[in-house]
């Protein structure tokens, strides 16, 4: 009786088995791991999934899903130095015009590859398109699946992606991700850079880019509607924000905030590394710089300014180091070309992590109550190693001025002032209490798609009126017409009246 109950209760919330399309195109390991549990977990709920991505699950289990590896796409990036051109110290207007030329080229060489060729020119039928939403190109998927689309990001999204769903975008409380601005007390020249900024985005996203991005959607996928306007038409945005990294803001119902999409329950260490960090009482630093910077690729000279700094520590060091061999290694450092990461943070003896500050490591660090020493590169690095200070979660250094000292001198304070750590077990507290977790948000409104073939019944106004009406200008165009006409008819009555009175004294 209970278990009829149940299915009565639930059954309008059943989705019968549906085809997923899933296209994340942008290949860093960083970006994958928070799409991976997306579509393994649409596929363990029995639905037909096939995914185009640089890092495939490769697990024979999940029987419903079907990958198309585009790992080739990582020699593309690595040809094109992506650390280059999202610097922490490049121009953001210069990194936004040169940002999308790469994605192009990116996406040309996955989309020309015969298995993803021949996925697209197929009668595959299509329920749900679910994308890495960094190109507007993609958005012609929608254009030829004929399919509700759901855009995702690994991060935030630009001020210009907002737009599609009429989401605020006041430039100042929410500077764009590209200006990696960790405050929204501005000096009134970082208010104008980011008003300027923001409209500026906004005209090269929506006229130089989305007129090209159509151009490639039609090479790839046909006659498809102007790619501008299915974007506008995209039934949700899923990104991987938090509270924390990024200012609470009032999102329309077509957003969905996931976060910590990639957290796992800690695993039993390789027995090597168990044995290392558990002869390590006296604490152990665990430094690795993520997916995209990668420490073999730093300079010589950062690199020994490193090595001097963690020699003079009286802790072991655990360093991320993708060679076998570190020229001059220090005693205390262990090195290795891959760890895992959260099951290493999850080791008691690790006392501080010393990080690049992406959004993912950070969130790995506060979910095993780890403070932090950052040393931002790139993209929004340099924003969340700020909002790591501010949050008291850890200090920040910067690689273009490090000095061995002051390296040494932060991870010596993070790990010996106990203030770090219990501040990162508040945040900790605060960011993991939550009704549903980020993956369960995920597949619920992907399903909630599917039943109800898109989301146009909760699409904000806001995302169908042009700036010209949602500032208001018309309104008030009218009032300034309709006070003119007062002023200048009262004028003119005046003029009248006064002429009147002339004719009139003149007659008597």
């Amino acid at each position: 009786m209970y278990l009829v109950l149940v299915l009565v209760l639930f059954s309008p919330l059943v989705v019968n088995s549906a085809n997923i399309l899933g296209v994340f195109m942008f290949p860093s390991i960083s970006h994958q791991v928070v799409y991976q549990p997306i579509w393994r977990e649409l596929s363990l709920r029995g639905h037909n999934v096939t995914v185009v991505t640089p890092d495939p699950l490769n697990d024979p289990t999940l029987t419903n899903l079907t990958e198309i590896s585009v790992r080739f796409a990582y020699d593309i990036l690595k040809e094109n130095r992506l650390q280059d051109i999202v610097s922490k110290d490049a121009n953001p207007f210069e990194t936004f015009k040169r940002i999308f030329p790469l994605m192009e080229k990116i996406l040309e060489a996955e989309l020309e590859s015969p298995p993803v060729s021949q996925l697209i020119k197929s009668d595959l039928k299509v329920d749900l398109i679910l994308f890495e939403c960094f190109h507007p190109a993609l958005y012609g998927l929608a254009g030829r699946f004929k399919a509700p689309i759901i855009g995702v990001s690994s991060l935030g999204i630009f001020t210009a992606g907002h737009d599609s769903v009429g989401n605020p975008t006041h430039p100042v409380l929410y500077p764009d991700i590209m200006l990696n601005y960790h405050s929204t007390k501005l000096s009134i020249w970082g208010k104008i850079q980011t008003v300027v900024y923001n409209l500026w985005s906004r005209y090269y996203y929506h006229w130089v880019v989305t007129p090209k991005a159509h151009e490639l959607a039609r090479k790839y996928f046909g006659e498809v509607p102007y790619v501008g306007d299915l974007e506008r038409n995209v039934s949700m945005l899923f990104l991987n924000v938090n509270p924390f990294m990024y200012p609470p803001r009032p999102n329309v119902p077509t957003i969905v905030e996931m976060g910590q999409m990639h957290i796992k329950p800690p695993k039993p260490l390789p027995e090597d590394l168990k044995r290392i960090l558990d002869g390590s009482p006296q604490g152990v630093v665990y430094f690795s710089l993520g997916s995209n910077v990668k420490s073999v690729n730093i300079p010589e000279t950062l690199r020994r300014t490193i090595m001097g700094a963690l020699s003079q520590l009286p802790y072991l060091v655990l360093w991320k180091f993708e060679a076998d061999q570190l020229p001059g290694k220090p005693p205390n450092v262990v090195i290795r070309k891959w760890l895992p990461q959260q099951d290493v943070l999850a080791h008691p003896n690790v006392r501080v992590f010393v990080t690049q500050g992406g959004l993912q490591s950070t969130e790995e660090a506060i979910s095993r109550k780890v403070p932090l020493v950052g040393m931002p590169f790139m993209g929004d690095q340099p924003m969340n190693v700020q909002k790591i200070v501010n949050l008291g979660i850890g200090l920040g250094v910067d690689p273009a001025t490090l000095t061995e000292e002051q390296l040494k001198k932060s991870i010596i304070e993070v790990v010996e002032n106990n203030k770090y750590r219990r501040r990162m077990e508040e945040v900790n507290k605060i960011l993991f209490d939550k009704p549903m977790s980020g993956l369960e948000k995920a597949v619920y409104w992907s399903e909630y798609v599917i039943r109800h073939g898109g989301t146009r019944h909760l699409r904000s106004p806001s995302a169908d009126i042009s700036w010209f009406e949602y500032l208001l200008v018309d309104v008030v165009f009218a009032v300034v017409g309709i006070v003119v006409g007062v002023v200048y008819f009262s004028y003119k009555l005046a003029q009248f009246s006064m002429e009147f009175r002339r004719q009139k004294i003149k007659l008597n």
